[in-house]
């Protein structure tokens, strides 16, 4: 599967981060059910112009404008590696899993090249004063995902800049630039335009067709329906075979948009006390199709409390149960209706709340689901021990971590090393198989 992953010009916000959990839920959905997955989601660090349309900034420039660094390519690559780190760190604090390829748009200029001149050679692609620019009156489907009325849109469309487009909603493949920045190309020097990135970025990486293209449903106008028609135009095959698209994340003022400055990071929800895996918790409550509404004080109860809550009970059940068949098969049958991640979660109270089945059973069975939700509910369960009140500080969980690490490594030196400082801390350590476990003294 192909995502279209982050344009890499500032730090992600929580909006955006809605799409990366979807994605890593269908992920594990698919590999949960018996599915070898190839996952590429593309980094953009250049070509994306500030509107979906083909004028403004590219946001990488803007990001130049923004920090003061000079505009050079090696700039724009700076910030961008910079960006690109700071998102990963946010897929791991999520427990999204990385994917298998995370290709870079500046790495494959010349793979845009070649598309392009497979369209200019079949006619398709034309040449004005600022750039390449696909001619959609060669591809009669053109606006078939999600059935756009482009007529209608066309009416509504503002002037465009360029009066030599022979349509309103052509669009650029190729912009000359105006400075110094830019690549050489057969066209003139400039940048590659977003859509062509996405499509020769799929291509190289997972053929033509592949089965599935997830992204925002903000995408689902422009973008994707840009990409289909040029790569379709250009391999003359379908590009994928299912399309799956997130809604918004809302805040009282609207869609949250990195463009508007009016956005939540991360690190901004560490700053409320709300964790990263609260917050996945929270994005699990609805269905990824629904637009939800972030707000702080509902995010810390239905998010923080309840996942809390699971932890501690959790915390208190052994282990060495087996899964149990029964909700097993009910969880499988949940997350294959349409990622239902709301009825998986419910399930999790339910075997918490039965009777019947053994207390180690309930364990395997949740962890199992855990396969799938990615709440890392095993480490998680380990910040209440038996006989603590208040979540382990964040410094003892990481010298737990380390221990396991040495004990997996037979370092029984820097093991028993840090068994005394987590000692000192004042709490007790319980080894079982490859696992510290600890538990408050006296």
């Amino acid at each position: 599967m192909y995502n279209c992953g982050p344009t890499v010009y500032n730090y992600a916000h929580i909006g955006n981060l809605r799409a990366y959990v979807f994605v890593d839920v269908l992920r594990r959905t698919l590999e949960y059910s018996g599915f070898e997955v190839k996952q590429v989601m593309n980094i953009t660090d250049v070509g994306h112009l500030t509107s979906d349309a083909n004028d403004g900034d590219d946001k990488m420039v803007k990001a130049l404008k923004r920090e003061n660094k000079p505009f050079t390519l090696e700039a724009m690559r700076e910030v961008a590696d910079f960006y690109t780190m700071a998102f990963i760190e946010d897929l791991k604090a999520l427990n999204c899993e990385i994917p298998h390829e995370m290709p870079k748009a500046s790495d494959h200029i010349e793979e845009d090249i070649e598309i392009i001149k497979i369209l200019e050679k079949k006619g398709i692609a034309y040449k004005t004063k600022d750039g390449i620019y696909y001619d959609i009156s060669k591809y009669p489907e053109y606006g078939k995902l999600g059935n756009i009325n482009l007529e209608g849109q066309l009416a509504g469309a503002r002037v465009e800049v360029n009066s030599e487009k022979r349509s309103a909603a052509d669009f650029v493949l190729w912009k000359f630039s105006d400075t110094e920045i830019g690549w050489g190309s057969p066209f003139g020097r400039g940048f590659p335009g977003w859509h062509i990135e996405c499509s020769a970025m799929a291509y190289k990486y997972l053929g033509q067709p592949f089965d599935i293209h997830t992204g925002g449903i903000d995408h689902i106008p422009v973008h994707h329906n840009n990409e289909i028609a040029q790569s379709e135009s250009a391999y003359d095959a379908p590009l994928a075979h299912y399309w799956l698209h997130n809604e918004h994340v809302n805040i009282s003022s609207g869609k949250m948009a990195k463009s508007g400055d009016n956005f939540f990071t991360l690190k901004s929800l560490r700053e409320k006390g709300i964790s990263p895996l609260a917050y996945r918790y929270f994005l699990l409550l609805a269905n990824y199709r629904t637009p939800i509404a972030f707000q702080e004080e509902i995010v810390k109860k239905v998010g923080g409390t309840s996942l809390e809550r699971v932890y501690r009970a959790l915390s208190e059940l052994p282990d060495g149960g087996k899964i149990n068949a029964e909700y097993a098969e009910r969880f499988i049958e949940a997350i294959n209706n349409d990622l239902n991640t709301a009825e998986g979660l419910s399930l999790v109270y339910k075997v918490l709340d039965d009777k019947i089945i053994a207390s180690a059973d309930k364990l395997a069975t949740i962890l199992d689901f855990d396969r799938v939700l990615g709440l890392d509910l095993e480490k998680g369960r380990h910040t209440f021990p038996k006989g603590v009140a208040e979540p382990v500080p964040e410094s003892v969980l990481s010298l737990i971590a380390l221990r396991n690490e040495a004990r997996a490594n037979k370092d029984w030196k820097k093991s028993d090393g840090l068994r005394a400082q987590i000692e000192m801390a004042g709490f007790l350590v319980e080894d079982s198989d490859s696992i510290t476990k600890i538990k408050l003294k006296g």
